[in-house]
C-alpha cells in the first residue's frame, strides 16, 4: 500500500487516486490530486451492466493514466471503509473495485477511507473541512424551518407549498402557476387552493 506522500505523486509511476464518494463530498474536501468517480445509483447500474467503462468515468486529466501502457497502480477511497472484504457484493465500492481490478495491475483501498486519512494528514487534502457535514445516503430528510421564497431567477422562485399558499409571501399570480415536486410517489393530493 502506498504511503501518504505517494498519493500525491501523480502522473507516470504514481498511483491513480480515486475518490468514490459523492460529488458534493469530493468538492468539499478530498485528497490532493485525486479524481472523483461519483457513487450514484446510475453510475453503479451502468458499471454493472457494462454500459460505461472506467476510462469514461475518469476525468480527462487522469485518462492518460488509464490508457498508459506501463503497469498502473490505483488507490481507491470512500468515506470510511476499513476492510473491503466485508463490503456487500452489490455496493458501489465493491463493484468499482472489481471493475478496476480488470483494468489495472494493482488496486488498493485506503484503509479507514477519507475520514481516517484526512484526520491523520489534513495537509495532504484540499478543500474546506469546516464546511463538511456528516453525509449519508441513508439519512432521512430532516425538517427545516422555512425561510420563505428564494429568488433563483427573475421569474423563478424556490420554496415550499406553505410558502406558495402564504398570501403575504406570494402574490396571487404566483400561486396560479406554481409547480409542486414530491420526492416519492404516490404524490399527495393537490391542495384545494391550487386547483382550478
Amino acid at each position: 500500500m502506498p504511503g501518504p506522500t505517494d498519493l500525491l505523486r501523480g502522473g507516470p509511476g504514481g498511483p491513480l487516486v480515486i475518490d468514490s464518494r459523492s460529488f458534493v463530498e469530493y468538492n468539499s474536501w478530498h485528497v490532493l490530486s485525486s479524481v472523483n468517480i461519483c457513487c450514484s445509483k446510475l453510475v453503479k447500474r451502468r458499471l454493472q451492466q457494462g454500459k460505461v467503462t472506467i476510462a469514461e468515468l475518469i476525468q480527462p486529466a487522469a485518462r492518460s493514466q488509464v490508457e498508459a501502457t506501463e503497469p498502473q497502480h490505483v488507490v481507491v477511497y470512500d468515506q470510511s471503509t476499513r476492510d473491503a472484504s466485508v463490503l456487500a457484493a452489490d455496493s458501489f465500492l465493491s463493484i468499482l473495485l472489481s471493475k478496476l481490478d480488470g483494468c489495472f495491475d494493482s488496486v488498493a483501498i485506503l484503509t479507514g477511507g477519507f475520514a481516517t486519512f484526512s484526520s491523520c494528514f489534513p495537509g495532504l487534502c484540499e478543500g474546506k473541512p469546516a464546511a463538511l457535514l456528516p453525509m449519508s445516503l441513508s439519512q432521512p430528510c430532516l425538517p427545516a424551518p422555512s425561510v420563505g421564497l428564494t429568488r433563483i431567477l427573475p421569474h423563478l422562485y424556490l420554496g415550499s407549498q406553505k410558502d406558495v399558499l402564504n398570501k403575504v409571501c406570494a402574490p396571487q399570480s404566483w400561486r396560479q402557476s406554481s409547480c409542486t415536486v414530491w420526492p416519492a410517489s404516490p404524490a399527495p393530493p393537490p391542495s384545494p387552493s391550487l386547483t382550478s
